[in-house]
Formats: structure tokens, sequence, C-alpha cells
């Protein structure tokens, strides 16, 4: 009965009634895990204006109150010593680098400034060491150890040691390559083994064959002038003697032609005697009437030489 009841879709559990009696058999606690119930969603609870209202302060503060601060009436005076047209003398020595650092400098680059920058490093130094700061350091040069000077047995076995090793270098010279000797006797076959032949040749006991030779009716052959004159060797350049300069000499055919009756006829001058013409016979004649003109006022104005000016 209990099962039952528990499929419909229209049962609700009555877990707090007091009509229900649970039960723990295996069969309610499968129905229990695939019941699916349909809830609705809740929604916010919603605060109503008269709640709102009331949960506002009356008297709204601030976290921090702003009060009033008096001013003392004592004046500091700040001394500004970088403005002073003068600097102290704690300014002056705190300027001064640390000497230490001049020192590791000059033993650094000794052999790279010159005498010149070297003298202002040393006083430089002196400067430094000499202030109050370093005095309460406790600051010390290192100790200097002078250039002691060579015996003259010193000296002379570094002269020899310099003519000893100042000489060029020399490159060994080339070991010659050892040849194996051996006796005459002990090479006869070898010899007797280089002189043979390398192919062996029958000896040809007949008579030999003729060899390439011109045909007879070669030899009887004429040479055309075409044919001789490509058979001339080419006139080639030479650089001594420059660009070759070009024949315009006329050949010797053209000389030896002779004209033909109607080249002669050609080669006559024309003559125009039977034109109406004055200026064909006497071409640099003037007429009679050029004679007796006279000339104008304007033309001889304009025949005057012009004046050249100095």
């Amino acid at each position: 009965m209990a099962i039952s009841n528990l499929k419909n879709a229209n049962y609700k559990p009555a877990d707090n009634t007091f009509l229900y009696t649970p039960c723990h058999c295996p069969a309610e606690k499968l129905l229990r895990q695939q019941q699916v119930r349909c809830e609705k969603p809740r929604m916010p609870h919603r605060v109503s204006r008269r709640t709102q209202y009331l949960a506002k302060p009356r008297n709204a503060r601030c976290r921090y109150e702003t009060r009033t601060v008096n001013r003392s009436t004592k004046q500091t005076e700040v001394y500004r010593s970088y403005k002073e047209p003068y600097a102290s003398k704690r300014i002056q020595q705190l300027a001064l680098p640390h000497v230490r650092k001049l020192v590791a400098a000059q033993q650094e680059y000794r052999r790279f400034i010159a005498r010149r920058h070297q003298d202002q490093l040393e006083k430089r130094i002196k400067k430094s060491i000499f202030t109050v700061y370093s005095r309460l350091a406790n600051v010390q040069l290192p100790v200097i150890d002078k250039l002691k000077g060579m015996s003259p047995d010193e000296w002379q076995k570094h002269q020899d040691w310099l003519e000893r090793n100042a000489q060029p270098k020399q490159a060994p010279e080339p070991e010659q390559p050892k040849r194996e000797r051996k006796p005459l006797a002990a090479l006869i076959n070898r010899i007797e083994s280089l002189s043979e032949p390398r192919f062996a040749r029958k000896k040809f006991a007949g008579q030999e064959k003729p060899g390439p030779a011109a045909k007879p009716a070669a030899l009887k052959a004429l040479v055309t002038d075409h044919v001789a004159k490509l058979a001339e060797p080419l006139q080639r350049r030479k650089r001594t003697k420059g660009v070759p300069a070009e024949d315009t000499r006329l050949p010797e055919n053209v000389l030896k032609a002779v004209a033909s009756s109607r080249v002669a006829e050609l080669a006559v001058a024309k003559s125009y005697r039977n034109v109406n013409n004055e200026y064909r016979d006497k071409p640099f004649s003037v007429e009679p009437n050029a004679l007796k003109a006279k000339p104008s006022d304007r033309i001889l104005e304009l025949a005057k030489p012009k004046k050249v000016k100095k």
C-alpha cells in the first residue's frame, strides 16, 4: 500500500504529520531517491519603505572630525650653503674624492697617463689625505719600493742575454729524404722487366700499304684568280705601326678603261647660246641704266662709314 502511494504523482509526503509512520525498507529508500519535487524559485525578501526609513541614522557624522591646529610662533631658518659665494671648509673637504680611489686609479693607469696628469693626480691625493675625514679613517699611502740599480755583473749578464735572443729567428734546415741504396746485382731483374715493351707486336713481313697521296687530276689543276686572292694571308695590324692608312688610289683597271661614245657625249659641257637671256653670256656685266642713276640723300647718308668710338 505504501509503494502504490509513493508512485502516484499527487502524493505529498506527510513527514510532519502524526499519521506518518516511517518505513526503513529498501524499496522506500529507492523511491525517495527517484522522486522529483517541482518547487517554485524563491524570490528575494523585499524590504518595505518604512523599514528603510527607520534604518537611516538621524544624526549622520563623519568618521574623523577636522580640528583646527594652532601654528607655532617659532621660526626656523634654513641655511643653504650652496648659495653662498664661498663654500665652508667642511664642504670643500667632503667634495674631495676618496684617497683609496685616487691611489687605485694611479696604480692602474700609471702607464697610460701623461706626466702632467700624473702630477695633478698626486696633488689631489695630497689634498685628500690631509682632510679631517681621511685622518679619522686612518688612511695611509702604500709604500712604494724604490727601483734598485743593476750591478756590473748583472748588467753584463743582461747584455749577453740580449745578444743571444735579439738575433733574427732562423728557419730550420729541411730534412733530406733518406733513400735506400741497393747493389746493382739486386736490381738487374727489375731493370729487365722495365725494359720489355708493354704490348708485344708481331713483325710485318709483307708489302706495306701506300699512304695517302694526291690524285693525278689534282696535280694538273690550275688555280683561279679568286682562289689565289683568298689564299693570300691577311694583313694584320701591328701595334708598332699603328692604324693602317686606307688606300684611296684608283685601281689600274679603271685607269686603263676606254669610255664609250655615250659616256663621251654626256661628258661634254652644255652651252646656253640659243637662250634669250642677257645674263648668260655676260654674267658680270652692269646695265647701262644703272650707270646713269644718281643716289638719293638717304643712300649717301647710309654709305658714309660709321664713327668708331675710342
